[in-house]
């Protein structure tokens, strides 16, 4: 599978170790998360080149994931806890996606919102089966139960306080479909995420869905 790079968001700490019997046991940091593609992702993409231009930011995002589970493991399970997700996500239907506006956060941060949050949130409780294979040390999975896309991120105050009244007031929305999820995977704390795996949804609307650990 051809290497992708993700846009790394501010806030999230380095990979852990431990030494054991002569040994350097890693943590790595992942991420499961849901693609904008097609016509959508373009909009998107202008959007994010006109705020650049109009508010001199010059490092907008450029990624067009949805996050849905954050977390920590040891490469050692890496593919015992991919077989899972790949199991889960073959049992959920592809989700028609939904944008409806702006959003603003404390730190500094404008988001897309989610219309149909609710229906990301239930994808991604699917997978809470798998919390307990997905902790590892002191760091539980964190499973988004709020889900938005980021638009702009560390903004100066200036930036921040001309930008939001005008979005306050902008429309935007569109819908994509939603066919696959992506496993993203951060083996450097200096570096960025690359995609390492793709878990098609493939079940049909209203298929009975059996779970995994009965």
């Amino acid at each position: 599978m051809k290497k992708q790079r993700f846009f790394e968001q501010p806030g999230l700490e380095d990979g852990h170790s431990v030494a054991h019997e002569g040994q350097l046991w890693q943590t790595r940091e992942y991420l499961l998360t849901a693609p904008v593609q097609g016509p959508l992702a373009e909009r998107i993409f202008e959007e994010r080149q006109a705020f650049a231009q109009a508010y001199r930011h010059p490092s907008p995002a450029t990624d067009t994931q949805i996050w849905l589970i954050h977390f920590w493991q040891w490469e050692t399970q890496e593919k015992r806890f991919m077989a899972y997700f790949r199991e889960i996500a073959a049992r959920q239907s592809p989700l028609l996606l939904e944008i409806d506006g702006f959003g603003f956060l404390p730190s500094h941060s404008i988001i897309f919102h989610i219309g149909n949050a609710s229906a990301v949130a239930d994808l991604v409780k699917s997978f809470r089966p798998m919390q307990r294979m997905l902790k590892s040390l002191s760091n539980k999975p964190h499973f988004i139960t709020e889900p938005y896309l980021l638009f702009a991120s560390k903004l100066k105050p200036w930036q921040y306080e001309k930008s939001v009244p005008a979005y306050q007031q902008k429309s935007f929305t569109g819908r994509c479909m939603v066919q696959e999820l992506g496993l993203w995977k951060k083996e450097n704390p200096r570096q960025g995420f690359r995609q390492i795996a793709r878990f098609p949804l493939q079940a049909t609307h209203g298929a009975i869905q059996h779970g995994l650990f009965d």
